[in-house]
This record gives C-alpha cells, structure tokens and sequence, in this order.
C-alpha cells in the first residue's frame, strides 16, 4: 500500500491559520455577538450618521442586520448604494472588511472631503453579514467550512437523512479531506509535487489509486463517508433569478431560506438603492460579462449574455477596479444568487467582487527539499509538465511563509473504511487572506466603494424657461439632465421595468390651463454623462412665475425649477 513516503509529520495547525505571528491587522474575524456589538458600537458613537436597521431573521432565530449611514436629511429620491458581504457561508472574513468600511466612513466624514460629499449627498447600506448561520462554524470546534445552512435532504437515497455528515474522526481539531485507497478511485498524487491531488488521465496511462473525500465517518456502513450532510440547502443558490428545481443545495423552492427572503425584502423596500456591491465568490469585475447574443435580445436572464450597452459599463466598472482595488476571477456559476436576482429582477447596477482567494503562482518554493522528499518541488523527469492549480497554490505557500494553510497526508485507520489518509487544505486556508495583506485589500476596496458611489443617477433641470406667445399663451421648455457616469437605469432595468422611471410634472397655478404637451411625463431612459432629454409644454394662463417643474425619482434624486422667462 503506497503510504508513508508520501507525506510529512503533522504539522500544529490553529484557526489563525498562520505559522509564525502575523502583523497586526485591523481586519479581524468577528463572531456574530461581536458583530452586533459592533454595529450597535458604531451607532451609538455616531447617531448622526449611522442607523442599526434589522433586516430580518435566519432559520436559527440569529439577526441579520444593516447599517444606515448617511449625513443630513434624508430626502425623497436620495440615492442609495447597497454593500453585501458574507453571503457565501465560509467567506467569514469579508464581513470584516465591510465592517471597517463603515468604520472608516464615520470616521473621515469630518476630515475627507470625498467622504463628506459622499455621505451628504449618498445613503450607504452596509449588511456585513447575510449567511449568519453558516458563519458561527468559523469560530467553532471542530473547525470546519460550512456552506449550507438550509434543510438537508437524503443525499445517497439510502431511507436515512444526515447519517454521514463530516466530522473531525481523528480528533486534531479540523475537518480536512481523507484520501481512501481504493482501486476505483480516479485520484493520485501530482507528480510534480505529492502533496497535490490530481485526477487521474487514463489518457496519459495514469490510474486512480484513491478516493478524495470530506473527513468523516460510515455510519451506515455503504462504503462512502461523509457523503450525507445534516444540512443541504445554501442560501445563495435560493434565490428567484435562475434557482434550480431538484438540486439538493437549491431548498424546496425560491426564498425558502429565511435569510434570502429577508434580503430580497430588504431591496424592495429599499428603493433608493440604485447600485448593489457584492463580497463573496463571484465576480464581474476582474472578468468582463459577456454580451447576449442576437437572438437572446429581450432576454432578462444574466446567463444568457447582458446588452451590449450594459457590458461597457461593467467593462469601465473593472478598469475602475483595477486601478483601485485587487481582486481575482469568481467561482461556481451565478444561477439562483442574490447577485444574479439584484441584476436581473431588480435591474439595478451589481458590481460583484471577490478580494481575495489563495494565488495560483507558478514560482518556485524558496527552499527545494532533497531527493524523496514528498514536500519538495518538482521532481527530474516531471519538471515540463505544467503544474496544477493545487501545485501553484502549494508553491505560493512555501514562498511566502504560508505552509501552516496546508495540513500534510498522515496515515489514519479509519475505523470504518480502513487505512486512510488525512490532511489537505485546512479549513478557511484557501479564502482567508493573510493579516498582513488584509489591511491594503480592506483600503483599495474601500477606495472602490466610495467611488462607485460617486457614479450614481443623478438628475436635475436646466434651461427651464417660458417664452411670451402672446395672448396668455406662454411655451414652457426645461431639459433633464443626467452628468453623472451612470444612465437612469440599466437596460435590463428597462426590460424588466423594474426601476421606476423619473416623473416630470408640470404644476400651474389655479386658473392656467395646458394645451399641449403632458401633465405628467415618464422618463425611464437617461444616458449618463450628459444625457439630456427636452420636454416642451403650451400652456394658457397668467404670468409663468407660479409655474414649477418637478422632478422626482426612487434612486436619482429629485429637483424643481421655476421657468425663467426669456
């Protein structure tokens, strides 16, 4: 049996997932009694700014709550933008992050004046944390990703339900991965480094010798382990945009999951919001969304391909991103997600980011081991072949001090399957960023949001003036102008009608009277950057003095102007 020259002595491994003390971060995980401490904290230093608003329940009875923060009146049409984190149940971390924004919005205000602006003229929603549920497994024993937080289901069919979940057999403090021998299995060590685990290609003669599984046991004695979780349902794939009927992780039906139903409501109600901006694992900024094809033209669903109108603002989105913050390629695919419901049902701007994930570098590790060593780099005879994404992330971790993220194979006899193998990635290891990045990815970000909040729909009227026609009759003109960098609403928005459009109302004093043009006129496309639309009315009356243009909107502001008479 191939054991033994395969692997190192096991190494001490904490949560901290750190080998040697780190620089002292700012960005620190946060339980959930932390992080309502936390909120409630800064509420209460700064009740001028900063508003606790529940937003709702998960379906452990924890409370999901957001932050408010904003400066002055909050008048109608104010506009909003909305930052999520920690919806995907092991992306702890971010809450963190969002965290420290809002505790960097409140304490510039007095002294940045790019924040004072923001915050005088810009509702920020913040909800640190969505899958509150999933995440309390971050800070407890044994220590294992949770992803699922919803009902399970009887996953090997077998009559039973959540017999076999993952657990912590060989009692270290972790739930790893176990590699189980078994002549049927399709995985194998990577040739170029042991530690890795590849899948084998019979194309290139190479056979299977194990299986690669969650630790665990086989308490129904089927041959499997791990394979029947307590719970199944995660929360962002329940969502409306794209949920998929039957799937195990899907719940029974859309915004079954308390927490998915309560974000949903939460955007509703909020209709100032006009930009959503996302922290978990998906992205569209580092990677452009593709356009729709021709034939998907009045399709409404992001898989499909977005307008191309859309896409150039997404692109200029990313060229944003990249010049502020750093972030890498999303992962799994963005079918029953709040991102995918926020920009598909509700129309509005979603900006998804995912700061940090383990680097795949192709660098060489700073110390090369001897010969036989199953930890060394790649061995003679193999160094052409193209390393795998676990042999780069491997080799990132030896350059860079980082080798405690990774717990290395020890034999274990299982006491149902027998002779095994434990270790692999340690749980958090492949998402949590080190503390001594953590502080410039939480400020480069934080660049970002207040940027994207500066490119909110804003309108306002200009040239509104009344021209004598003679004989009491006056013609009214005024223009609405959109300067900032994003339109009134997106295309898809204009599909879905799901934004509503800007109301322009012309309002005259009792007596006058319109004989031409629209009391009320809708306006549901605004370019941005200057985009302009002209109204025109005839109206019969007295002096123009008494008439108002009113210009009003859920998430770009609202304005009115008097005519001046030229």
């Amino acid at each position: 049996m191939i054991i033994g020259s395969l692997f190192l002595a096991l190494l001490h491994f904490t949560p901290a997932l750190a080998q040697d003390p780190a620089p002292e971060s700012r960005i620190k995980n946060v339980d959930q009694r932390g992080l309502q401490l936390a909120l409630a904290r800064l509420a209460t230093e700064r009740p001028a700014l900063v508003t606790v608003l529940p937003v709702g329940l998960s379906r452990q009875g924890r409370r999901i709550e957001a932050l408010r923060i904003a400066a002055g009146e909050l008048t109608p049409g104010r506009p909003g933008v909305l930052l999520v984190a920690n919806i995907d149940g092991p992306a702890v971390w971010t809450s963190a992050l969002a965290l420290d924004h809002a505790r960097e919005l409140t304490a510039r205000y007095s002294s940045d004046e790019r924040v004072k602006a923001l915050l005088d003229s810009t509702t920020v929603y913040i909800i640190p944390r969505v899958d509150v549920d999933a995440a309390e497994a971050r800070f407890a024993a044994p220590l294992h990703e949770v992803v699922a937080s919803g009902p399970g289901v009887d996953d090997d069919r077998d009559g039973l339900q959540g017999e076999d979940p993952p657990a912590d057999i060989d009692g270290d403090g972790r739930i790893l991965w176990m590699r189980v021998f078994d002549p049927k299995g399709e995985w194998l060590p990577d040739p170029l480094d042991p530690r890795a685990t590849i899948k084998a290609d019979r194309a290139k003669g190479q056979r299977g010798v194990f299986k690669l599984v969650r630790e665990g046991r086989d308490a129904d004695k089927d041959g499997e382990a791990s394979e029947d979780e307590l719970l199944d349902t995660v929360l962002n794939r329940n969502f409306p945009q794209g949920w998929v009927e039957h799937a195990k992780d899907s719940g029974r039906f859309a915004t079954e999951e308390p927490g998915a139903r309560a974000l949903c409501e939460f955007l509703l109600l909020h209709k100032d919001i006009a930009l959503v901006m996302t922290y978990g694992a998906l992205d569209n900024v580092v990677e452009k969304p593709k356009a729709e094809a021709k034939q998907a033209r009045m399709s409404t669903n992001p898989a499909d391909g977005i307008p191309e109108s859309d896409v150039a603002i997404y692109a200029e989105f990313g060229r944003r991103f990249g010049a502020t913050g750093r972030g890498v390629k999303g992962e799994g695919k963005d079918v029953g997600t709040f991102q995918a419901w926020v920009q598909a049902q509700r129309g509005l701007w979603t900006v998804n980011v995912r700061p940090w994930s383990l680097p795949l570098e192709e660098s060489k590790p700073k110390k090369e081991s001897k010969e036989g060593d199953d930890a060394g780099p790649a061995k003679k005879g193999a160094e052409q072949e193209k390393p795998s994404d676990e042999v780069k992330r491997l080799h990132w971790l030896d350059a860079h001090g980082e080798g405690a993220r990774f717990v290395p194979w020890k034999p274990f006899a299982h006491p149902e399957l027998g002779q095994v193998e434990i270790g692999g990635f340690a749980p958090y290891a492949l998402i949590e960023p080190p503390d001594s990045e953590r502080d410039e990815i939480a400020n480069k970000n934080f660049d970002y949001l207040v940027e994207l909040a500066g490119l909110l729909p804003r309108v306002k009227l200009v040239d509104t003036r009344a021209k004598d026609l003679g004989d009491g009759l006056w013609n009214v003109e005024c223009v609405l102008v959109n300067d900032s960098m994003l339109p009134l609403s997106s295309a898809l928005a204009q599909r879905t009608r799901a934004v509503r459009p800007a109301r322009v109302t012309l309002a005259l004093p009792q007596g006058a009277q319109l004989l031409a043009g629209n009391v009320q006129e809708l306006v549901s496309e605004l370019a941005g950057s200057g985009g302009r639309k002209e109204l025109r009315w005839l109206v019969r009356g007295k002096e123009p003095s008494a008439i108002r243009v009113l210009v009003d909107t859920d998430h770009a502001g609202a304005v009115s102007a008097v005519p001046e008479v030229k």
